[in-house]
């Protein structure tokens, strides 16, 4: 985020009447959704890739003699590139347009909060006027944010607009940092001061097992039906309840613990460190069981949450290699050996410490070399060298674990 604004993006889904006779705006649903899917039909038999330029000088006119409005016509081939691009990186096929939808340009509505009234521009110079059907606390909350497009939808007889709303943050100074350390079973974040002092220590538990007991369900089913589960309409059915579980309980814990770190982040007034995980699936060379857990693992969700509350609260969050974390002495850089459960020692100094807290000091102390030799606003002109250990862990690593670290469980183990 460094060098550029950070933005946070929310958006209102509501319920949406007409006022008046709904004909042309299925007109337009169904114009709309043609025409993507002629696009769809005509970059997929093509095998380069197609810039922006290129697609606005393929399909342009053509749009625009099907009654579209400029934006309407830009909005259309961008959508199909984005659908063909996504089937063809999932290996898949041919994208084929059933629903009803259509993504609308601000140019090409007006939307009053006030009256709780919105006005599309259709196709061929028509017009429709949607009731919005929504609490005015929901609304209110997006006063002063900037609404800059809408998706219209049309399902089971009703109309629905979701309104994506934005607004620009500015980060607060942070006073501390804190660094968050993801695993399978558990999460554990340490705040430090930015002279080193460990300030905090905390581990929330994750229903990463849970998550793998609704998995082994869905394979014992398979196992049991291996021929015919797909067709068995009570059998997919089974399936897809322990799919929609493993869905629910990943969103929901992300979610909470997304509040829950960044209102203590607030409190705390500091700037987030997160893993830098990006191709971490790409990377996995484990075996077997080790890349069904990684498959099953929901740190994508669980930082997307923490980014998004963060934004929300004005706190900054950046991304740290974490490559070495939970290898590399913290006290000396030498390299750590196994010790227990869970225990790392250095064969080198004799430093001994939990794993994850160890992984959380290694990541506050990779963030704060990095950024101090870049003149990065708040962070400690005195900032510990690659090898030095910040104030207040070195010796044995438990001293610093029986002073700070306490455990909050979001869900029973």
């Amino acid at each position: 985020m460094r060098g550029e604004e950070p933005v946070v993006i929310e958006a209102l889904k509501v319920r949406a009447l007409p006022e008046g006779s709904c004909d042309r705006l299925l007109e337009f649903l169904i114009l709309y959704r043609d025409a993507v899917q002629m696009v769809v039909d005509r970059v997929w038999s093509l095998d380069t890739k197609l810039s922006k330029k290129k697609l606005h000088r393929l399909f342009y006119s053509d749009l625009m003699s099907m009654g579209f409005r400029a934006h309407h016509a830009k909005e259309v081939y961008m959508y199909a590139k984005s659908l063909v691009e996504s089937a063809r990186g999932n290996g898949g096929r041919k994208p084929v347009l059933r629903r009803l939808s259509a993504r609308v340009d601000r140019y090409d509505y007006r939307l009053d909060l006030d009256s709780m009234t919105l006005t599309l521009k259709l196709h061929s110079g028509y017009e429709a006027r949607l009731k919005l059907v929504t609490s005015r606390e929901r609304v209110e909350r997006f006063r002063g944010w900037s609404n800059y497009e809408l998706v219209v939808k049309y399902d089971k007889g009703e109309f629905w607009v979701s309104i994506y709303f934005r607004r620009a943050v500015k980060p607060l100074k942070p006073r501390t940092v804190m660094a968050i350390d993801l695993n399978f079973d558990n999460v554990t974040l340490a705040i430090f001061a930015l002279s080193g002092r460990l300030l905090k220590l905390k581990r929330f538990k994750t229903p990463h097992r849970r998550i793998l007991t609704h998995r082994i369900w869905i394979e014992r089913i398979q196992e049991r039906y291996p021929r015919s589960w797909r067709f068995i309409k009570g059998v997919r059915r089974a399936i897809e309840r322990h799919g929609k579980r493993i869905r629910s309980i990943s969103w929901d814990y992300a979610h909470k613990l997304g509040d829950l770190v960044a209102e203590l982040a607030l409190k705390y007034c500091s700037l987030i460190v997160l893993e830098d995980l990006e191709k971490l699936k790409e990377n996995g060379k484990g075996d077997r069981e080790f890349n069904k857990r990684l498959g099953l693992w929901f740190y994508r969700r669980i930082q997307f949450c923490v980014e998004y509350e963060a934004k929300e609260r004005n706190l900054e969050v950046v991304k740290i290699n974490p490559r070495g974390t939970s290898s590399k002495c913290p006290g000396c850089g030498g390299k750590l050996v196994e010790d227990g459960h869970r225990v790392l020692r250095c064969r080198k100094c004799g430093f001994t410490g939990d794993r994850d807290v160890i992984a959380t000091v290694n990541l506050y102390r990779r963030y704060v070399f990095k950024y101090s030799r870049c003149g990065v606003p708040g962070v400690a002109p005195n900032a510990p060298e690659p090898d030095e250990a910040p104030s207040g862990v070195r010796g044995n690593g438990y001293e610093v674990m029986k002073t700070t670290s306490s455990y909050m469980n979001l869900y029973e183990s």
